[in-house]
């Protein structure tokens, strides 16, 4: 029998047997498979069984066996198999590895082997890793060049401790004069978690953009190195080449024979020339420069590609896939927050959601929607503050949210940061486990920690979104956390405000209780 192995990004793996002829793969209520992460697109993907045009006897050959056909549905992310992106109909063969968004599925066949499957970074592929796909799943946390001598570049981080430097016995040698001879040093914590220390080098660490001296580094991670830059990827993860910009980067020009002081004096009356002729074209530089610069339109940014792309997909119905690029993609800083694109595309997204719960019957999702948009800073205030009216009106009418135990999601979700305030587990909906009906992908508990309503203070800390009061809101979450008198909703508003507050020993130490929770739930 063939089937799909799926594992999402927190490794929860779910088995579908593959006893149809077609399977439609997306987000939208109704598809075949349904993955409900928001990086996949609603209609993402169509997988077609094709039967062989022979009856299969005893000793028939591979070829005789059912083929599987992967086409992408125009999704946003695409979809990517062995580590390249689909761009037409993809064969798929025992073994092979799917990735739709944070999902990654292997295609497995049962006839081939009859061990049990995973497709964690660390376990074997179905089938004694003979596809691509075992390869991809074993390497090892490692960095990667994106800009250097040589991109493209992998170095595996095996060791406990690796010396990253210009010098040939350098653990890891980088070719570059921008590099020192003995640049950093990298030490393994366990657990895929690193630490990077500079070792006095001449022109620093940065990670993400900022400089630093000694501190975490976690997969995804951009590190740079002077003119060198690496991206962190990790264990079991594939680094796909066509979405990385790779450069080659020359030496830097260094001078090392200045000029003799007797040459200069001999060159004054040739550099004084020089000096008239410079000040005579930067005089016509001046006066034709609001000219050319009128006649010249000015190059796209990436920010105004993105915003410009995003806006397409941002429609009266599905705005959520646009509002999640662009809130990760452009930084907090960046003027392009200002522009009416950005502000056309957080005005839809807020309505869709507020629509969204205006029609739904569920008190607790209603309540998920309207907490969403209060707290979308990116949202104009008129929006974020119906969203907070609403709220209060809920909160007045002294409704009870009721629990069913049997009303789950087709597979567990990891909420969006947005979701600060996150919907109870046991007040959503699966699909129906019937014959040609949607295929369930994973089944969970009711959870005693659903959907504790917050109180006031900390509703109104989290509604005003400054730096302030993002620091009193910690200060009022943490003794309820660490205490163990908080509820789920609680722990991730803390994972979220510590994470605004780049505070990453607040975020593991969040994390480490919302497990806690998890694991207390029956």
């Amino acid at each position: 029998m063939w089937k799909l192995v799926i594992e999402d990004d927190e490794g929860k793996r779910t088995v579908v047997p593959l006893t149809r002829g077609e399977y439609t793969i997306g987000r939208r209520e109704g598809s075949s498979i349904r993955l409900t992460e928001r990086n996949v697109s609603r209609g993402h993907a169509r997988l077609s069984r094709k039967e062989p045009t022979s009856t299969p006897i005893d000793g028939a050959e591979a070829g005789d066996r059912p083929k599987f056909v992967l086409e992408d549905m125009t999704s946003y992310n695409g979809v990517f198999v062995n580590g390249l992106r689909v761009t037409h109909a993809q064969p798929l063969d025992h073994g092979d590895l799917v990735q739709i968004g944070d999902y990654r599925i292997v295609l497995q066949d049962d006839s081939v082997t009859d061990s049990p499957s995973s497709i964690a970074g660390s376990s074997t592929v179905p089938g004694g890793g003979a596809g691509r796909a075992a390869t991809l799943l074993d390497r090892p946390n490692r960095l990667v060049m994106l800009q250097g001598p040589t991109p493209g570049t992998e170095f595996p981080l095996d060791r406990e401790r690796l010396m990253i430097g210009r010098a040939e016995d350098a653990d890891i040698s980088i070719n570059h004069n921008s590099v020192s001879r003995l640049h950093c040093e990298v030490h393994a914590l366990g657990d895929s978690r690193f630490e990077l220390v500079d070792k006095g080098s001449s022109n620093g660490v940065r990670v993400n953009g900022a400089d630093l001296q000694r501190g975490f580094v976690e997969p995804g991670d951009t590190i740079e190195l002077g003119d060198v830059k690496f991206r962190f990827v990790g264990a079991g993860q594939i680094f796909r080449q066509e979405s990385q910009r790779l450069a080659v980067v020359p030496d830097r020009v260094v001078d090392k024979h200045p000029a003799n002081r007797s040459r200069i004096t001999n060159a004054l009356p040739l550099t004084v020339f020089a000096l008239v002729a410079l000040a005579g074209v930067a005089g016509a530089w001046t006066y034709a420069r609001p000219r050319l610069k009128a006649m010249t339109p000015a190059p796209e940014s990436s920010e105004e590609v993105l915003l410009r792309e995003a806006k397409k997909f941002c429609t009266s119905d599905d705005c959520e896939a646009a509002h999640e690029r662009v809130q990760s993609e452009i930084p907090e800083a960046s003027r392009w927050r200002n522009s009416q694109d950005f502000k056309d595309i957080e005005r839809q997204w807020a309505e869709v959601v507020l629509g969204r719960a205006g029609r739904e019957p569920d008190s607790a999702t209603k309540r998920a929607l309207y907490q969403r948009v209060a707290q979308a800073m990116s949202v104009d205030a008129e929006r974020r503050k119906l969203a907070a009216d609403r709220l209060q009106d809920l909160d007045s009418s002294g409704r009870t949210v009721a629990t069913d135990p049997m009303a789950l999601p087709p597979m567990t979700v990891k909420p969006h940061p947005d979701d600060l305030l996150a919907r109870p587990e046991a007040s959503r909906k699966a699909a129906a486990p019937t014959g040609d009906a949607v295929v369930p992908l994973a089944s969970a508990a009711s959870s005693n920690h659903a959907a504790a309503s917050v109180d006031d203070r900390v509703r109104q800390l989290a509604l005003v979104g400054t730096t302030d009061s993002k620091v009193q809101l910690r200060q009022e979450l943490e003794p309820r956390v660490y205490s163990g008198r908080a509820s789920e909703a609680e722990v991730r508003l803390l994972i979220s405000t510590c994470k605004d507050l780049s505070d990453k020993a607040c975020v593991q130490q969040a994390r480490a209780a919302l497990k806690q929770v998890e694991t207390a739930s029956p």
